[in-house]
């Protein structure tokens, strides 16, 4: 394998694209946390520019394929941007795959994955870190009815507790009373079957996405962006969103744009900064990815409250916030992918005190 001077490698890039899924006849929500074709378009560009060689495998099936060719024995790393399709642990898939063969890998290990991809599991790990996240209850799913103790007051935010990229999140899941809490479960737990709901207290300060870059005591924020949320038109009125639903996301509407941090001396950007990096190493995470942090209030004593860790994170530059706010600050897309497959080399190498991890 070539060492982490990242040298012409070899590279197996590995993604679940899109439109394959849509083909399929699913539909834009259920296939919204999946890598854009032309995000797999310009990571495989990027990655050829730098001199590496290219292999796209598309997603699951087709790495169980090639490793069971043994068309993998060739490879000197994975780079890997699986998100998975089916099951609640569907983003460790690809990664456990790889650890069995002992293929290096970028991002996080199989258990991260898993652990990150529950959001209910990951406030648990975090509330024992000492991690500021939002009073919570759990309501499982084979519950027909609410049993457990609710957060103190109202409102409340409901949401899957194992979805990702906003799907399900519309503007019945923030509830001000028992009635809509009960509607609200009542609709999540009919469009996701099986899975618990995560009932939460709601956030009403500032939003942010932080980026961060590298593994353990070699992590560091690369960019911060806060969330601005726009009214739009709808029957004649002006309704204000509060939160990102996945048709935002999707840029149905334009509910929401992005405001860069820059002011690093305002004291929520340097606290949001600061919780993002102490979960990142509490979970484990690694290489690159990114955390969204919300304030409990637009109070100036307002506390930093992780809403959701995206240990595989977009890369589709000039658009998703993980690239472009590390371009903003300097950090080229070329020089990204650089640093990316440089952390994830670093732990595989023999001599080196993360080796296996």
């Amino acid at each position: 394998m070539a060492d982490n001077n990242t040298s012409r490698l070899k590279i197996a890039l590995v993604a679940e694209q899109r439109s394959t899924y849509l083909k399929l006849g699913y539909t834009n929500e259920e296939c919204a946390a999946l890598t854009h074709d032309g995000e797999v378009k310009a990571v495989a560009a990027g990655l050829e520019s730098l001199g590496h060689d290219v292999t796209i495998v598309p997603g699951v099936s087709s790495l169980v394929e090639h490793l069971a060719a043994g068309k993998h024995k060739n490879w000197d790393l994975a780079f890997n941007m699986a998100q998975g399709f089916h099951g609640p642990a569907r983003e460790s898939h690809v990664p456990a795959l790889l650890e069995a063969y002992l293929i290096p890998y970028t991002f996080s290990d199989a258990a991260t994955m898993a652990l990150c991809q529950n959001k209910a599991n990951t406030k648990i790990i975090l509330n024992h870190h000492g991690v500021p996240s939002a009073p919570f209850m759990v309501i499982p799913s084979e519950h027909l009815s609410i049993h457990a103790t609710l957060p103190p007051e109202y409102p409340l935010f409901v949401k899957p507790a194992t979805e990702g990229s906003s799907k399900g999140i519309d503007r019945f899941n923030k509830v001000n009373n028992y009635a809509e809490l009960e509607l609200a479960v009542q609709k999540l737990k009919a469009k996701f079957p099986g899975q618990d709901i995560l009932v939460e207290s709601f956030l009403s300060g500032r939003e942010f996405t932080v980026s961060i870059l590298g593994t353990g005591s070699h992590s560091r924020v690369v960019g911060i962006r806060e969330h601005i949320w726009q009214t739009f038109p709808e029957n004649g009125y002006h309704a204000t969103e509060e939160f990102a639903s996945w048709k935002s996301k999707l840029s149905e509407g334009c509910l929401l744009r992005y405001n860069d941090a820059h002011d690093m001396d305002d004291p929520q950007v340097k606290a949001a900064c600061q919780v993002a990096l102490d979960t990142w190493t509490a979970l484990g995470c690694r290489d690159a990815g990114r955390v969204d942090i919300r304030f409990n209030s637009d109070d100036a004593d307002a506390i930093p409250n992780v809403l959701e860790v995206n240990p595989i994170a977009g890369l589709l530059p000039g658009h998703s916030p993980l690239p472009a706010s590390a371009e903003e600050n300097g950090l080229s897309f070329e020089a990204l992918l650089t640093a990316i497959i440089k952390s994830a080399l670093r732990r595989n190498l023999p001599d080196s005190p993360t080796w296996g991890r």
